[in-house]
């Protein structure tokens, strides 16, 4: 088999591991690096065998998982802020508006619309010059058309 024989075995050790074992550090929110470093396995390995198996769309998943368990650990963070602390309001409001804003982007989630810059300074230059050119024109000596 030609390529990097220390990938090839790296997928074969996957490919004997239990899938679901894998899935759940994902799920769990570990890094990549995590998993690779946790199984003795490359980074290299463990995206063929995630391509070869077809494994997008179960990682994809556990992902979400692991997002919903963190939202939910940021909301029990953000209400454990100490009384005492005059930001605490602060805290959850911003902390709950961010999940909303990502749960659901349609009804919460902020526009982001096409950005225009405006240069005030090049707005004067700009007619500063057309000043220039009215004034040049209606100085020299053209001659006036007729109206008769």
């Amino acid at each position: 088999m030609p390529g990097n024989p220390k990938v090839h075995r790296d997928v074969a050790l996957l490919n004997e591991l239990d899938e679901e074992m894998i899935f759940l550090m994902f799920e769990e929110g570990k890094s990549i690096s995590e998993i690779c470093i946790g199984m003795g396995v490359s980074k290299r390995a463990l995206d063929r065998w995630i391509d070869e198996n077809d494994h997008g769309a179960k990682i994809t998943r556990a992902r979400t998982l692991a997002a919903d368990k963190y939202a939910c650990e940021l909301v029990t963070i953000a209400d454990s802020v100490d009384d005492a602390n005059q930001g605490k309001p602060g805290y959850q409001i911003k902390t709950r508006q961010w999940l909303a804003e990502r749960w659901d982007r349609k009804t919460y989630g902020v526009e982001k619309g096409n950005q225009i810059n405006v240069s005030i300074q090049g707005l004067r230059m700009e007619a500063l010059r057309h000043v220039e050119v009215v004034e040049q024109l209606s100085t020299d000596q053209m001659p006036k058309l007729s109206t008769e």
